[in-house]
């Protein structure tokens, strides 16, 4: 198994609602909401991009479209604990669940319920960075991808938890 990448999340200083993932202190994946208080989100590592869309009102579908060939489309039906399952292109299964409730943390967990990527929110909204992903292996692709899909989805759930404590 390769190396551990550590990556650090960012709010940007010039958009509204852009987060930058850096990778010893150099950007390489981006999310950016065009809109602000939608569920809508444009994922972006490398030369690839990917479309994000949260749908639904009791019950929640993540929709994942790529913008580039091959064109995959995921289509992921959301639990109401925030969970999803995810089969990559190469037939690999993966699971998104959230551990703990005062600091949560979001693990990707493969067939084996091995942690394959921790997504560690800031709690209390730091004024620049938002919180820490840690990839297992830095070399597969896949889990940079998931990473982004984790951070959309933990970043969903709090928006909602916030939205539920205003509304009470």
């Amino acid at each position: 198994m390769a190396s551990q990448r550590i990556i650090e999340v960012i709010k940007s200083k010039d958009a509204k609602k852009q987060f930058v993932f850096l990778v010893n202190e150099q950007p390489f994946a981006f999310i950016d909401y065009p809109k602000r208080f939608q569920k809508r989100a444009i994922l972006t590592a490398g030369n690839q991009n990917w479309q994000i869309l949260r749908k639904g009102w009791w019950k929640h579908t993540i929709e994942i479209a790529s913008d580039q060939s091959p064109y995959t489309k995921w289509s992921v039906v959301q639990n109401w604990k925030g969970q999803i399952s995810l089969r990559s292109d190469d037939n690999r299964q993966f699971h998104l669940k959230k551990k703990g409730f005062w600091k949560p943390v979001w693990h990707w967990f493969n067939e084996k319920e091995e942690s394959l990527v921790q997504i560690a929110p800031c709690i209390g909204w730091p004024k620049r960075k938002r919180g820490t992903i840690t990839i297992q292996d830095s070399t597969d692709t896949v889990l940079t991808l998931l990473a982004l899909i984790g951070w959309f989805v933990a970043l969903t759930q709090q928006e909602d938890a916030a939205a539920m404590a205003a509304a009470s």
